[in-house]
């Protein structure tokens, strides 16, 4: 049951209100005086905590303030009066979930209790993936609760110790390399090199002796032999990113290696084996590149042995809370600041939003948030102008609750079902007993939610 500390000086308020929260299921610890906030807090744990702003001895700001210094994470809703709605939305830049003036509403209290039990659970489930992150595993980076991010992670669980070359596909910024860093890192090869090679980023004569190395007097500036990141790679992983923009001549030296598993060096006849594993990402449709005569039919084929799709952020607009308070917390530790709320006005906006840099964009945006904020509350003027440019005051849109809601549960259920009948190798009876549910009434909800043989099989 959600404990809830009620502050309140005035002793006939206090009552009212904490037998008005019983009334909704909620467990309250209520006190007069404010001074003893921080020991119970301390002592009994709550969930939330519901002060008044104009108390004697301790002012509910400054009460907040001394909550936030012990407990970060925990929400302050404030009580006041019309005559300091003002200083209730101070105490909100300075960390408060929000504010209730007087006389109140108890059904608005609860709503707003509602939203701040789910950013607590958001809370809660950053930090688990924190602590995720500390443990190093390969998945730890990649967060969602997208049903198609969530059969790509299987499948990348799959292929993780096979040897295949793997073509990750996907728009700029959706994360390609964390895809390719799951394979190794979640393989047999973890513990070998895993090498990244920006095919767009170095001038053609360069990038070449990168990755093949090059014999000492192949070239003015060569002194010395040297090896390229192929050999460097040995055993493990080599990651060509965005190999769409490899240059033609280079395509027919990087397709012996994909066929042959051996290459030269530059300005050497000698021919040399290596064992890696490649995978290579491109945010280009490598089809048309290869009508448009730019890369090599051969070489596609050859790296377009596995292919993954890597989906748009806005394809995914579920996963984009998550990965606010995700990145919210990265750099609040990094930059030590202390933003640790967005407000409706400014969820909408980000919502709403296309994200076309997707993952990387939206990083980068909280990042900047983080860094120029004084408070802690992220308001829609913090937002970068390409957001806040597409909406006007009347239009702060978000699709209808209800909506919503069926998309979410849409996506989740067949993702329950997909997980059943994985689990008992496609035995539909098992799985409906597992879900407690008769076979027939089971079998509807494959029908209902297009789940196909082929899709819990890979």
């Amino acid at each position: 049951m959600t404990k809830i500390l009620l502050v309140d000086d005035e002793e006939k308020s206090l009552k009212v209100l904490s037998r008005s929260l019983h009334m909704l299921g909620y467990s309250t610890v209520a006190i007069s005086n404010p001074k003893d906030a921080l020991d119970v807090v301390a002592g009994e744990s709550p969930d939330i905590v519901i002060a008044d702003l104009v108390m004697p001895y301790i002012s509910g700001i400054e009460l907040l303030e001394q909550i936030k210094k012990v407990s970060p994470s925990l929400s302050v809703i404030v009580l006041t009066g019309y005559g300091t709605v003002k200083t209730a939305v101070d105490a909100m830049k300075r960390g408060a979930f929000d504010y209730v003036t007087k006389p109140y509403n108890i059904e608005e209290v609860d709503l707003i209790i509602k939203r701040a039990l789910e950013q607590r659970a958001l809370y809660i489930e950053n930090k688990m993936l924190k602590e995720k992150i500390l443990k190093r595993s390969p998945f730890s980076s990649i967060i969602t609760h997208d049903a198609a991010m969530k059969k790509l992670l299987r499948e990348v669980q799959t292929l993780a110790n096979t040897v295949s070359t793997v073509l990750i596909t996907g728009e700029s910024g959706t994360g390609k390399e964390l895809i390719a860093k799951a394979l190794h890192f979640s393989g047999n090869r973890q513990n070998k090199p895993f090498i990244t090679i920006d095919c767009g980023g170095l001038p053609e004569s360069i990038l070449e002796s990168e990755i093949f190395g090059h014999v000492k007097g192949s070239f003015t500036g060569a002194y010395a032999d040297k090896k390229g990141y192929l050999e460097v790679a040995e055993e493990g992983t080599v990651f060509f990113d965005e190999v769409g923009e490899l240059p033609f001549v280079l395509q027919k030296k990087l397709l012996r290696v994909t066929q042959e598993k051996e290459f030269s060096r530059v300005g050497d006849t000698k021919t040399r084996r290596i064992n890696i594993r490649i995978i290579a990402a491109t945010n280009r449709d490598l089809k048309k590149e290869v009508k448009a005569e730019r890369f090599r039919e051969d070489l596609f084929y050859r790296l377009n042995v596995i292919s993954l799709n890597v989906p748009p952020l806005r394809e995914r607009r579920q996963d984009i809370p998550l990965l606010v308070n995700y990145f919210l917390s990265e750099f609040n530790a990094r930059l030590e600041k202390r933003v640790a709320v967005v407000d409706d006005g400014a969820y909408r906006r980000i919502m709403a939003y296309c994200w076309p840099g997707n993952v990387r964009e939206l990083k980068n945006t909280i990042e900047r948030i983080v860094a120029l904020k004084e408070g802690s509350v992220v308001t829609r003027d913090d937002l970068p102008d390409e957001i806040t440019s597409l909406f006007s005051a009347e239009a702060d849109l978000l699709p209808p609750f209800k909506a919503f809601k069926e998309e979410v549960l849409a996506n989740e259920t067949k993702e329950y079902i997909l997980t059943l009948l994985a689990m008992f190798e496609g035995n539909v009876s098992k799985a409906a007993a597992k879900a407690n549910l008769d076979r027939g009434n089971f079998r509807k909800l494959i029908k209902r939610f297009n789940v196909s043989a082929n899709d819990y099989r890979k």
